[in-house]
């Protein structure tokens, strides 16, 4: 991957005003993220809890998010199926699944075959990073946030040559090229954790 694209600049999507995000975040699994904390202590009102809960559920969706675009950029496809729900849909740059059965499918196969049309190999934070958003449901079950971001956009090698089939196996590709965009994404409290319910490019 290009030099850029190292864990300086993943661990750089903070959002304004929230708590900044260390190295161990940026390096976990991400899946089924689940953030504890103290019991709270006697002083503490229950607006100030609820205030700490929801602050607290937005760092979690931040792993998620974070643990997406690494897993995606290591080519890690399997572990980062594991960040969806049952019932998640994505859409990437054309090509869209529904169910995680069909996500797996289009990661597993789809991306690391390079049967797809167009790849989304990493991602980075643009200059329109503090636009960043998470909201998240008053229940905290559910969360909303858009990320922006630059994509390493890669349109796959679609020769059946031996030798682009070799040059596939190796990652090549027939171009490419970084573009902005921002990635829309719901979220859904399981009892696993955060998971992804919904999550689409748009450029």
């Amino acid at each position: 991957m290009d030099s850029d694209l190292d864990s300086s600049s993943r661990r750089s999507f903070f959002l304004k005003g929230g708590v900044a995000l260390g190295a161990g975040i940026a390096t976990g699994t991400g899946a089924g993220v689940v953030l504890s904390r103290a019991s709270p202590s006697q002083g503490e009102t229950p607006d100030l809890q609820a205030q700490l809960a929801t602050a607290q559920a937005r760092e979690a969706v931040r792993e998620v998010h974070l643990a997406y675009t690494r897993m995606m950029e290591q080519r890690e496809f399997e572990a980062a199926v594991e960040l969806f729900a049952e019932r998640a849909e994505l859409a990437l740059s054309g090509e869209a699944a529904s169910g995680r059965p069909g996500i797996a499918r289009l990661l597993t196969s789809g991306y690391r075959n390079q049967t797809v049309s167009a790849l989304h190999e990493a991602y980075r934070a643009n200059s329109r990073q503090q636009q960043d958003s998470v909201n998240v449901s008053e229940d905290r079950l559910r969360a909303h946030a858009i990320w922006h971001v630059d994509v390493a956009l890669g349109v796959p090698l679609h020769d059946n040559s031996t030798a682009a089939q070799m040059a596939r196996l190796q990652g090549q590709l027939a171009e490419r090229r970084w573009e902005p965009g921002r990635l829309e994404a719901g979220y859904v409290n399981t009892e696993a954790g955060w998971k992804i319910a919904k999550l689409e490019y748009r450029g």
